[in-house]
């Protein structure tokens, strides 16, 4: 696959860049549907000539529909999109810094998405699909998942998807709360996981920043101990 990548880039850089736009395109509709195509012009800085032939091939390719609303992507369109998420590290020549990074720090894995989630607010949603297709990958029955909190998690969580049913797996917060938005809270995020793969989750009650003599106290009472067992 890497050397069809590089035999298009020298011999057909122009494939590459229909496959990037159309990627692009998807993409920004997955995020923001219903949007229209001056929208799509405004966020990816084509032509309008240009947006208005790939959302019309992609119409007719069943990828895309439109409404009186605007342009929506199809069960068909987010099919592509996981198809294209598997070589995206290749048309953005990501790999190479991934398996640098993993060697490095000797990590047994590590997946990058393109972009810069300070500048650009679509590339955290990126990340938090990348991050739940790999999780959807590795989750087992029996297995026990600790997750935190935080923005790029909340994105996980609400990429996780429907169809599996790992009844037996359980999924706990990895810290307490810290004051954040509801949505943003470990709690929050375990519970999400857990009703969207059938598994089963604890919830921590507690502070995060207690003082560690009271966190002693705590882990005594029996309603917090289950939870702390699998910390």
């Amino acid at each position: 696959m890497n050397r069809l990548f590089t035999v298009m880039e020298r011999f057909a850089p122009e494939a590459m860049d229909i496959l990037t736009m159309r990627y692009r395109v998807l993409r920004q509709v997955m995020h923001c549907q219903p949007v229209g195509r001056r929208q799509l012009v405004k966020a990816l800085g084509y032509s309008e000539r240009s947006i208005r032939g790939e959302v019309e091939l992609l119409k007719e390719k069943g990828a895309l529909y439109t409404t009186a609303a605007g342009i929506h992507l199809s069960a068909e369109g987010e099919e592509m999109l996981r198809q294209i998420d598997e070589v995206i590290p290749l048309m953005f020549n990501i790999q190479t810094l991934a398996e640098q990074v993993k060697k490095t720090f000797n990590l047994q894995e590590v997946i990058l998405v393109p972009g810069d989630s300070s500048l650009d607010l679509l590339a955290k949603k990126d990340l938090g699909r990348a991050a739940a297709r790999y999780l959807r990958k590795i989750m087992y029955p029996g297995c026990i998942l600790a997750v935190s909190g935080g923005t790029s998690l909340a994105e996980m969580a609400r990429s996780i998807g429907e169809g599996l049913n790992i009844s037996d797996a359980l999924v706990v917060p990895a810290r307490g709360g810290l004051g954040e938005e509801m949505e943003l809270q470990a709690g929050t995020i375990a519970a999400t996981i857990a009703r969207a793969v059938g598994a089963q989750y604890r919830l921590l009650h507690i502070p995060d920043n207690l003082q560690e003599t009271t966190v002693e106290i705590l882990k005594k009472r029996p309603s917090y101990r289950r939870c702390y067992r699998y910390h």
